[in-house]
């Protein structure tokens, strides 16, 4: 078992802090960028045993997309809720977690969670070789396991056990990871069973993400088609994702923009502007630049990954 290794931005001075955080979540999941206010407090603490890496992030209200790394092997990463909520937002559907659930994630695709206040969650990081061919033939992707599982109960039992004795264990075998990974895999097993066959209907935020390519995409329009008071969709934009609907769909709007652009398959950036929802390009590339502190252009040039590494 690795040494714990510990970040907190509370040893950063409060106008560092957001760089410093972005630097620290890009470090230890590829591809990721935390998109935090300034003053952040955060922290992050990370080890691993044999290939399963483990950490338990605390943060206040904040969001982190990721894009597909090339290159990197195929994980699951488990997030075991254990303070305030968190909704994650994977192509044009959306999964919120509470006190208790687990909510996983594949690194192979693109998806991007949005944090609350005060939030505390444990990440279990699996290799999927170490799942089984089973799993691996499955997509996990958004899947939600509700705290109601006994697997769920089971695995935030370990976990907490590990995180409690973290710094007596650092002689442990590292093929005690291989127990982790089978925890991992009950679970995502017993989630198959456990599934609703009935859909729920969709929320506020699930018309969103599956509208945002409508230009014309905003409160009222959200009203009118759940049949919604503004209040009650405002209400609901904040509860789940912590945003206003129109900052809500602004920001998944540059998170498809960003995805799309690190593809480089032909689209011009006014394509991409008007295929996410913008029908002004000048204003997607301000947005775009104030979101990600590169211009698009710079972006699919690559710089933009300099944010990542």
């Amino acid at each position: 078992m690795s040494a714990v290794e510990r970040f907190s931005t509370r040893l950063v001075p409060p106008q560092s802090r957001q760089l410093f955080w972005r630097e620290v979540v890009a470090e230890a999941f590829p591809g990721m960028t935390a998109h935090a206010p300034e003053g952040i407090k955060a922290e992050l603490a990370r080890w691993s045993l044999g290939g399963v890496g483990f950490a338990r992030a605390r943060s206040e209200r904040a969001q982190v997309s990721r894009v597909v790394t090339e290159g990197e092997e195929r994980h699951l990463l488990l997030h075991l809720l254990h303070r305030g909520s968190m909704t994650m937002i994977h192509g044009d559907r959306s999964s919120m977690a509470r006190v208790g659930d687990v909510v996983i994630a594949d690194d192979r695709h693109p998806y991007a969670i949005d944090i609350s206040q005060f939030n505390d969650c444990l990440i279990l990081q699996v290799p999927v070789s170490m799942m089984g061919d089973e799993i691996a033939a499955r997509d996990w992707h958004g899947c939600l396991v509700p705290s109601t599982n006994p697997h769920v109960l089971f695995l935030a039992h370990v976990l907490q056990g590990l995180w409690s004795q973290r710094d007596q264990l650092t002689a442990l075998d590292d093929e005690a990871g291989v127990l982790l990974a089978d925890a991992a895999r009950l679970l995502c097993r017993r989630s198959v069973l456990d599934r609703p066959a009935i859909a729920m209907p969709r929320s506020p935020v699930d018309y969103a993400l599956e509208h945002l390519g409508n230009p014309d995409l905003g409160t009222a329009l959200i009203c009118e088609a759940l049949d919604l008071s503004p209040r009650a969709v405002q209400k609901c934009f904040f509860r789940h994702v912590g945003l206003t609907p129109t900052a809500f769909i602004t920001t998944r709007r540059l998170e498809r923009a960003a995805g799309l652009l690190a593809r480089d398959d032909g689209m011009t950036i006014t394509d991409v502007a008007f295929d996410v929802g913008f029908s002004d390009s000048a204003f997607f590339t301000r947005c775009f630049r104030r979101h990600f502190g590169v211009s698009p252009s710079q972006w699919r040039s690559g710089q933009g990954g300099s944010l990542l590494s």
